[in-house]
């Protein structure tokens, strides 16, 4: 185990957050006046303590992280003139606290700059360039089609995914589709055996949405490129009434990532075709509330062999961390059973919330299970209580760095 600290000191942080907020509201009076510009600011204080406990073969322990950190949302709009309807995003953090982790597992320390981007719109399109987190699909987990930004924001309620550099553009297919294109570095953590330097991440989506009863959704994919083989996919969602919503999602590639001869051979990036995907059925209340239950299946799965050497099993997420942009499938196993549900309502009470998913093994018996209670004392304040465990086989030990994690936060809203 080795210890790492990091210490990130904008001023005091209740200071910055003042000066923010007074800044920000001459800047509103000011750009206003001037000529249809508007400045939009959103400002969050989280207070955060985790800790982990670890297998013996990653030296076993704990995994600790703990601090403040400060989340400032700026959107700057414009409403008039010659810049009509261009927008600009910058979300700064600002961290002040520690982590003690091994080397083998990334950091969880958030980025200076999570994202920073421009949009210009261009007749009915619009294009943009940026660091930017880009998110599609139904899929309640991850995203099969989007393997820039596997994870979709609902493994670790409490950790931000970092946005990208990228180019992108959104034009008008028709009436009810667009066409969705972007040019990124997919800045991907080194992986021996995987050239995940090569070259730029291409991607064309196009989406179809109608809104008439029934509603639905429809997707196709194209990407491939930075360390990642070429893939096509798809996705769709149609809800069956008002409460029943079916999706599904998936996509197939000759090997995952693109291989070189410098590091071991892994199975998902062999030179054959291979498919991952998800079937989900979602129930929604009247109360806001959901409950979901998906199916997912990995062609890329592991090998027994993989599953033994910690330093690869311990990378993907497993279903319960994210995959840290680490070029590898984010499950071991081949099948899943998910079961996943949301109470923004608990006791019927807006102060009380609960989030809980399980997630089953199908091939070996394995489960994963995470509970979030949250309640909000008042408007501008939520705290958080998050549990995971993970039960699996012997064999499969080394492919959980965390079997037990548990967090408390305290967020605050300004």
């Amino acid at each position: 185990m080795r210890s790492r600290s990091r210490y990130r000191i904008a001023a005091v942080l209740s200071g910055a957050l003042l000066a923010l907020s007074a800044g920000a509201s001459r800047a509103d009076d000011a750009v206003e006046a001037a000529g249809g510009l508007r400045l939009e600011h959103d400002a969050l204080l989280q207070l955060i303590h985790e800790s982990g406990r670890l297998y013996p073969a990653l030296g076993g322990g704990t995994s600790r992280r703990g601090g403040a950190e400060l989340r400032l949302d700026l959107r700057l709009k414009c409403e008039g003139g010659a810049c009509d309807g261009s927008r600009a995003v910058l979300k700064p953090r600002f961290w002040l606290g520690d982590e003690s982790k091994p080397d083998a597992l990334p950091s969880q320390l958030p980025e200076p700059l999570m994202e920073g981007y421009a949009i210009v719109p261009v007749g009915r399109g619009e294009i943009g360039a940026g660091k930017r987190l880009m998110g599609w699909g139904p899929s309640m987990l991850y995203s099969p089609t989007n393997r820039l930004f596997p994870d979709n924001g609902a493994v670790t309620p409490r950790r931000e995914i970092a946005g990208k550099p990228m180019a992108f553009a959104s034009l008008p297919l028709s009436e009810r589709g667009r066409l969705n294109l972007l040019a990124a570095n997919p800045n991907l953590d080194p992986v021996p055996g995987v050239r995940a330097s090569d070259g730029l991440f291409m991607l064309a989506r196009g989406e179809w949405n109608w809104t008439d009863q029934p509603a639905a959704t429809a997707g196709a994919v194209l990407a491939g490129g930075g360390g990642f083989q070429p893939y096509v996919g798809g996705y769709a969602q149609y809800g069956l009434d008002d409460a029943w919503t079916l999706s599904g999602e998936f996509a197939a590639s000759r090997g995952y990532a693109r291989r070189d001869a410098t590091g071991p051979w892994l199975a998902q990036d062999d030179a054959r075709w291979r498919w991952d995907g998800t079937l989900g059925l979602r129930y929604g209340l009247a109360s806001g509330a959901e409950i979901g239950l998906e199916l997912i299946y990995n062609g890329y799965a592991m090998t027994p062999e993989e599953w033994a050497n910690p330093l690869r099993a311990a990378a993907p997420s497993s279903g319960s961390k994210p995959s840290h942009n680490r070029p590898l499938h984010p499950f071991a196993q081949q099948r899943y059973a998910l079961l996943q549900t949301t109470w923004p309502k608990l006791f019927g009470d807006r102060r009380w919330g609960l989030t809980a998913r399980w997630q089953q093994g199908l091939d070996r018996p394995s489960s994963d299970a995470f509970v979030e209670l949250s309640f909000s004392p008042g408007d501008a304040a939520t705290v958080y209580l998050g549990v995971s465990r993970s039960r699996v086989t012997d064999d499969l030990k080394q492919t959980r760095a965390l079997p037990r994690n548990a967090y408390l936060a305290l967020e605050i809203h300004f």
